[in-house]
């Protein structure tokens, strides 16, 4: 089984095609899915999925959130199972924002692509992805990176990431432990309130992994 999650408009034949149901989008005229979902609320077996993907998704989960998909998207590939994901070239796109010669319409094009379209509650994008960041996170949830695609159109830039599951030993205690040095580094500075921020984070990390990591309960 292939799965393409938040496929919106755009069906690909031979995976199974998840979104939202139309009553949740504000622009989209149709729905091609095959099945209708929240995707932070699937759950599939241990083993069971040959491929994970996604096109401009993956911005749309909080950190917490995006490293337990990781996790989870990670318990459901087989061993060799391929997770493809796509997301807005935040580095890049900052750059357009920050160029002194570059016009309104071409920054305004450029922090819609960085911060979301913003019409509907789920349209707000939580993470500025680069290639080099998203590929070390990848790599700490245990897959290994083959391919990086850079891909530009209309002015916008995007990074397109294939990586494979390799290491089919990590346990839930690997995956947090993993989360907490990710998260770690968004903390300003080690003081009892940025600790406890950190706490908060993962408390969000691990009620995400209970909903969608795969045989969580066999795994306590």
């Amino acid at each position: 089984m292939k799965l393409h999650l938040g496929c919106g408009e755009i069906y690909l034949e031979g995976y199974v095609n998840i979104d939202y149901p139309s009553s949740k989008h504000t622009v989209q005229t149709k729905s091609v899915a095959d099945e209708h979902h929240d995707i932070t609320k699937l759950r599939y077996p241990e083993g069971s999925i040959e491929e994970v993907r996604l096109h401009h998704v993956f911005e749309h989960f909080s950190r917490s959130v995006a490293l337990a998909l990781l996790a989870s998207w990670w318990s459901w590939l087989k061993p060799g199972g391929l997770l493809r994901v796509e997301v807005p070239d935040f580095d890049r796109m900052a750059r357009v924002v920050l160029n002194p010669f570059v016009s309104s319409k071409s920054k305004g094009k450029a922090l819609r692509h960085i911060f979301g379209a913003q019409e509907a509650p789920w349209a707000v994008h939580f993470e500025g992805w680069s290639a080099r960041r998203l590929a070390r996170v990848c790599t700490e949830f245990g897959f290994r990176i083959e391919k990086i695609n850079r891909i530009s159109w209309n002015g916008l830039h995007n990074i397109e990431i294939f990586a494979r599951k390799v290491d089919d030993s990590l346990t839930l205690s690997d995956f947090e432990e993993r989360a907490k040095n990710t998260l770690s580094l968004y903390l300003v500075n080690e003081s009892e309130t940025e600790k406890r921020m950190l706490e908060v984070w993962l408390r969000v990390y691990r009620a995400q992994v209970g909903r969608s990591f795969a045989k969580w309960k066999d795994s306590l």
